[in-house]
C-alpha cells in the first residue's frame, strides 16, 4: 500500500497555514478599520497608522510563512493567502460593525 508523498503533505500543510494567515490579516484589518472609523484621525496620523498596520501585517505573514515552510515563498502560499482573504470577505466580513 502506497502512502501519501511527504511533499504533498508539506504543501497541504503550507496551504492551510497560509489560508489561515490570510484570514488572520483580514481580522486585524477589520479591527483596524473599525478603530479608524471610531476615532476619525487626521490625515498624518492615519498615514502613520496605515504604515504601522502594514509593518505589523508583514511581520505576521512572515511568521506564518516561516512556521509552515521556513520562510520559503511559493506560488501556492500566495494563492492560499489570497483564498483566505477572499473567504474572509465573502463569509465573515462585517462581523465587526461600524
Amino acid at each position: 500500500m502506497t502512502g501519501i508523498n511527504k511533499l504533498i503533505i508539506d504543501q497541504v500543510f503550507e496551504f492551510l497555514i497560509m489560508l489561515y494567515a490570510g484570514m488572520t490579516i483580514m481580522i486585524f484589518y477589520e479591527i483596524f478599520d473599525w478603530i479608524k472609523y471610531k476615532t476619525k484621525p487626521r490625515k498624518v496620523v492615519l498615514f502613520i497608522e496605515d504604515i504601522l498596520f502594514w509593518i505589523f501585517a508583514a511581520l505576521i505573514i512572515s511568521s506564518f510563512l516561516y512556521y509552515c515552510s521556513y520562510g520559503k515563498i511559493s506560488i501556492h502560499a500566495f494563492i492560499a493567502f489570497g483564498v483566505g482573504v477572499f473567504l474572509w470577505k465573502k463569509c465573515f466580513y462585517g462581523i465587526i460593525k461600524h
